[in-house]
């Protein structure tokens, strides 16, 4: 039997994460110019996937909620509950036991992004009749490398999990030992909400990897495309270079400017005579002027890096929680 239903793990992240939460929720922040959990619904839904709750902290839930809705725009029925991280796993399972009703589930932290498609390692859980199926990191953080993505229960492994209250903090063990049929399977993939700014930026890069072309007609005047790179419709393109894999969000202008690899600039952003690469730019912020490459940084909401031409001579900038400025 092929799992239908998901868990999704919509948690704090790392106690370390410096990179700012936005909307209410780090599961929130746009990467490759989408919200993480949006990309994780998508995935879920190719994989098979019917039905999802989508458990999150307290503080994080109603935002969550507003953004995801009933999950129709994935084709997908989702529901909404609160669970802390520090509840783990056990209360993951213990607070979507009414919504499993004796059936197999995959339960993913929502900041799950794997490179390869889920749904082969549903089929593979059915086909060898398992108990359960961990998902490992092939290149996991130093600072948890036995993080997981996520598990596929049976459930019996469920059951087997909710009766013994003495310890989950490995479940792959403990189920081992009470005769569970468990294998380990090495992903490609990574948890943004679970690293730091690098991690933030490295998952940026590889959702932008699938990036196709795709301009819009009337986008660009007198600019160059290289690679893969996506132009909104309502987006502007001037006197300016752009080096894919790169996505320019509606209504932003781009005039004069350099947009090297992997860089997603998001909507209402103006860039006017800079450059920038490897970076996230949310939306409504602006860089004009600024001298030097930008490169592997993230530009907050509304942010402005802007320099003057005034003496005496000078850089502006007007940057958010967690703002990190290196200038060399």
């Amino acid at each position: 039997m092929e799992i239908a239903k998901a868990l999704i793990l919509a948690g704090s992240g790392s106690e370390d994460c410096t990179w700012p939460v936005v909307s209410g929720s780090r599961h929130l922040f746009p990467i490759a110019n989408r919200p993480i959990l949006f990309h994780n619904l998508e995935a879920l839904r190719t994989a098979g996937i019917l039905e999802a709750t989508i458990l999150a902290e307290p503080e994080a839930g109603e935002a969550i909620k507003r953004a995801v809705g009933d999950g129709s725009n994935w084709d997908l029925s989702v529901r909404h509950a609160a669970w802390r991280s520090s509840d783990g796993l056990l209360g993951a399972l213990a607070a979507g036991r009414d919504f499993l009703r004796d059936e197999p589930v995959l339960v993913e932290h929502g900041d799950a992004l794997l490179r390869e498609r889920m749904r082969v390692h549903v089929s593979a859980f059915a086909r060898e009749r398992l108990d359960a199926l961990a998902l490992r990191l092939e290149q996991a953080a130093p600072e948890a490398p036995e993080l997981t993505p996520g598990y596929l229960f049976s459930t019996r492994a469920v059951s087997m999990l909710l009766d013994n209250h003495d310890d989950v903090a490995n479940p792959v063990a403990g189920l081992r030992a009470g005769g569970g049929r468990v294998r380990v399977q090495s992903v490609d993939g990574c948890l943004p909400c679970h690293g730091n700014l690098d991690a933030l930026i490295e998952s940026n890069r590889r959702m932008l990897e699938s990036q196709t072309l795709d301009v819009a007609p009337g986008s660009l005047d007198d600019s160059t495309v290289h690679g893969a790179v996506e132009v909104h419709p309502t987006a502007k393109v001037r006197r300016s270079l752009l080096r894919g894999p790169v996505v320019i969000g509606p209504g932003a202008t781009v005039t004069d400017a350099y947009i090297g690899p992997y860089t997603s600039i998001g909507a209402g952003v103006v860039v006017e005579a800079s450059e920038i690469e490897h970076s996230i730019v949310l939306p409504d912020a602006a860089l004009r002027f600024v001298g030097s490459r930008l490169e592997s940084s993230v530009i907050g909401r509304g942010a402005r890096v802007v320099r003057g031409f005034a003496l005496p001579a000078a850089m502006r900038v007007s940057l958010g929680d967690g703002a990190e400025v290196v200038l060399r």
